[in-house]
């Protein structure tokens, strides 16, 4: 059985990744979604043996790697992929852009659902589209999507909606009822739905991901994934996303993808990628045990620290969305880095809705998590 436990700070620090380097060392860096595990022995093999070999050129077209994600999808999702729609980009969020590159026009309008990864917002911006917001509901303890709204949305005339699934920073899994009603508004009103599953391994036992292009015929007519091995197995530097369709008319669309598109991204990626998927899942099973204890472990802190603090288990990613509004404080989170010396990502970059929110990392140790909260009580109940 594998085991897998987090450096320590002081191993941590060592390493070279923005995370590490943009603090001062007295601050606790949590607000990047990159993990403070060790990564998995077969990748890192592959990697150090490439290294050795000097096998560092470019990457091209690895017919292996969509059979690799094709195997993992099959195994986990009961996924049947088509690999004859599988595109390379350099990362996830290059494959958004250039996939909303190819389906709008300059003043566009894209969907998103507040609060809801930064990144979506400087994609739709690169795009030269406008960013339309239907924001989740969040009641009692969950979160879910207002489909009236975004039917709404859809009839008032956009082109493509970035469907966030798994959801950052909330953890919520779209369910079949959800992604079913999305794909009939999607055909309805003839809007693209980027689906990004990035986070789509980093699921815990109560919920179920389904992948978009899995639905029903009306989800692939509609839709298409973006995807990567880097969050889940902690590649991010390693350049190294993918494009999947299963749709003749959506494929059409996608052959019209940079022809340099593959070449652009790391040859290092792509193999680290091909080893995640096919010998990486006991290394993210005993990761995801962690990230689950973690989970539970936070909410039991936050009660007994920072009591006036509202906090929604995820069921997926390993990311907290923390609400601390009850806290009356204008700026709560430059207020933790100030004089807390703990850095969290500010909620507002999710959105306006994010307002009094903070999102909390939990991809690392319980010494961390436990002085990060101690660290947040002695600012917020002083």
């Amino acid at each position: 059985m594998v085991r897998v436990s987090a450096d320590s700070l002081a191993e941590l620090r060592k390493r070279r990744s923005a995370k590490w380097r943009t603090f001062p060392e007295d601050v606790l860096p949590l607000p990047v979604a990159e993990m403070d595990y060790p990564i998995a022995k077969p990748i890192r093999d592959v990697l150090i043996d490439m290294i050795k070999r000097s096998d560092t050129g470019y990457s091209g077209i690895a017919p292996e790697l969509p059979q690799a994600f094709a195997n993992y999808a099959k195994r986990n999702w009961d996924w049947t992929v088509n690999k004859e729609q599988f595109y390379l980009a350099t990362d996830v969020g290059v494959a958004g852009v250039e996939v909303l590159r190819l389906w709008t026009e300059p003043g566009d309008k894209v969907v998103v659902n507040t609060p809801v990864y930064l990144n979506f917002f400087t994609w739709i911006k690169e795009a030269k589209c406008e960013v339309v917001d239907v924001p989740l509901t969040h009641l009692g303890n969950e979160w879910a999507l207002d489909l009236t709204a975004l039917e709404e949305a859809f009839a008032a005339g956009v082109k493509a909606y970035i469907l966030c699934h798994p959801h950052n920073p909330v953890g919520h899994v779209f369910t079949m009822d959800e992604l079913e009603k999305i794909a009939e508004l999607a055909k309805k009103y003839n809007v693209l739905v980027i689906s990004d599953e990035i986070h789509a391994p980093l699921i815990f036992s109560e919920a179920k991901f389904i992948p978009y292009l899995n639905v029903s015929d009306t989800a692939r007519e509609t839709g298409l994934c973006i995807t990567s091995a880097s969050k889940s197995w902690n590649l991010a530097g390693l350049k190294c996303a993918q494009i999947v369709a299963d749709n003749a008319a959506i494929n059409d669309r996608l052959l019209q993808l940079p022809l340099a598109s593959p070449w652009r991204s790391s040859l290092l990626g792509v193999w680290a990628s091909i080893a995640a998927y096919n010998q990486g899942e006991p290394w993210l099973n005993a990761v995801l045990k962690n990230i689950d204890e973690n989970r539970h472990y936070l909410a039991k802190l936050l009660k007994k620290h920072l009591p006036k603090a509202k906090y929604t288990v995820p069921d997926a990613t390993y990311l907290a969305w923390i609400d601390l509004s009850a806290y009356g404080q204008e700026n709560v989170a430059t207020l933790l880095l100030e004089k807390g010396r703990v850095a969290l990502s500010n909620g507002t970059d999710f959105g306006g809705v994010g307002k009094d929110f903070v999102r909390f990392n939990l991809a690392t140790s319980k010494e961390i998590i436990k002085d990060a909260v101690l660290r947040m009580a002695c600012v917020l109940e002083d």
